[in-house]
């Protein structure tokens, strides 16, 4: 026969591993820090000739280590999926140096920043995943010259476009977990500034920009 106090004892002990479940999913404000490596690419297209199209089309690239904070809010639609919004902001370092037909055109790259939605599945008590959707900002300065001579035009931009990736989560208590996330941002345009040797001439450029990071997130 079963005692009462056994039954009791029970109960306790489930609803101890349910809060503690309940606990390694919670909702609300989270905030962390991140060690990323970021690459940037910037593809210069110039038209040497009298023709329409460009002539010539070069790319560079670079990767580097950036940091980062970010601020977000997490909640679940059930009891095993979630979405969430998360505003961010990294100290950059890239930077690419482009020659295309004598025409020597710099970007460094100094910070991103935006927000990204989140939506993704606990696969198990501890370990989720989730896609991410949003929109970067990047913020970097542009310099052109010719290779024999230093930067004769130096100026900077903000460019905004769509960020897209992928990550998990491993769930190390209640309030500390660790993340891994992999974004891109591809194919955003911006107007350059004039060539240094042509006044008022502009070329079609177009940067590349994607990140592989590992995260520490605390949940309010």
């Amino acid at each position: 026969m079963i005692k009462v106090k056994d039954l009791g004892f029970t109960a306790l002990m489930l609803g101890s591993l349910g809060i503690s479940a309940s606990a390694l999913a919670a909702d609300g404000f989270y905030a962390g820090a991140k060690l990323q490596s970021s690459t940037f690419g910037h593809e210069l297209q110039r038209n040497t000739g009298a023709a329409d199209n460009p002539s010539i089309t070069t790319f560079a690239e670079e990767t580097d280590v950036a940091g980062g904070v970010f601020l977000g809010y997490k909640m679940h639609v059930t009891d095993d999926t979630f979405v969430a919004a998360e505003l961010f902001y990294n100290s950059e370092s890239a930077s690419t140096t482009n020659i295309n037909n004598m025409l020597q055109t710099q970007l460094e790259l100094e910070s991103t920043y935006g927000v990204n939605f989140k939506a993704g599945v606990d696969v198990t008590e501890k370990f989720s995943v989730y896609g991410i959707a949003g929109a970067t900002w990047l913020d970097f300065d542009i310099h052109n010259s010719y290779p024999f001579a230093p930067p004769m035009r130096s100026g900077s931009t903000d460019e905004v476009g769509l960020s897209l990736g992928a990550g998990f989560e491993y769930q190390v208590d209640s309030a500390w977990s660790v993340k891994g996330e992999y974004v891109q941002v591809k194919d955003v345009n911006f107007d350059p500034l004039p060539e240094v040797a042509i006044p008022g001439k502009i070329n079609p450029n177009e940067v590349d920009y994607d990140s592989l990071s590992i995260a520490v997130s605390y949940s309010f």
